[in-house]
């Protein structure tokens, strides 16, 4: 598969439309322009199941009143939740099968959380309609052409043109253009967990606080 790498030219990329035509060009395969989107759409679903950056964090209250809530649509993980007024007692992810073991059945303040399918489930129950004030990661908007924008095209565009190649060497069976879209897509996307968690903790040295504890930088 040849690349025209000369197509490319700063900010051109600029929305969906640009994205499928840059891409296009850099395929050099007329036999491939109707079948681009679905490349696009196989790499959002691999940025949904690697990235976790800031960008993507929702900050949320949630009103509960029972065992069981369901997760908004757009949910990916769970960063943070703790009872409004209480941010120093965050609740614990367990397991479903810890949460009988340690909680019993019996309803009362909620301690911990897990969850099955598209449902989260608190441990205890809680025994009154709580307040929860809630962070957590949400999935990369999909590009259509209705929606023709998000912020990794926006602010890492060689993201989605990688992944994208990527997904197109795999289907035509291009092995040596599959292994170089790997390599580049996978630094584009190491080095933006790399400025999510700089711009999450700072980008100085550790320091230590307290009794030898340190800061460090997590995604």
């Amino acid at each position: 598969m040849a690349i025209a790498v000369a197509y490319i030219t700063p900010g051109s990329i600029g929305n969906y439309s640009d994205l499928v035509e840059k891409v296009g060009l850099w395929l050099d395969r007329d036999d491939l322009e109707g079948v681009i989107p679905d490349f696009v759409a196989l790499t959002e679903a691999r940025l949904n199941r690697l990235l976790r950056t800031i960008n993507q964090e929702q900050r949320d209250i949630w009103v509960i009143d029972a065992e069981e809530y369901v997760l908004p649509s757009d949910y990916r993980k769970m960063r943070k939740i703790h009872i409004e007024g209480q941010p120093d007692k965050p609740l614990d992810e367990i397991s479903p099968v810890a949460a009988p073991r340690r909680f019993g059945g019996d309803a009362g303040t909620p301690r911990a959380y897990y969850t099955e399918g598209r449902t989260l489930i608190l441990a205890p129950p809680p025994d009154a309609e709580t307040t929860f004030r809630v962070t957590y990661f949400v999935k990369v908007p999909a590009l259509t052409y209705d929606e023709p924008s998000n912020w990794v095209l926006e602010e890492h565009p060689d993201i989605y043109v990688w992944g994208t190649i990527r997904e197109a060497a795999a289907y035509i069976r291009d092995p040596d253009a599959l292994d170089y879209a790997t390599t580049r897509f996978e630094e584009a996307l190491g080095e933006l967990q790399l400025e999510s968690a700089t711009d999450r903790w700072g980008g100085g040295p550790l320091v230590p606080t307290g009794v030898k504890q340190v800061r460090g930088a997590r995604c």
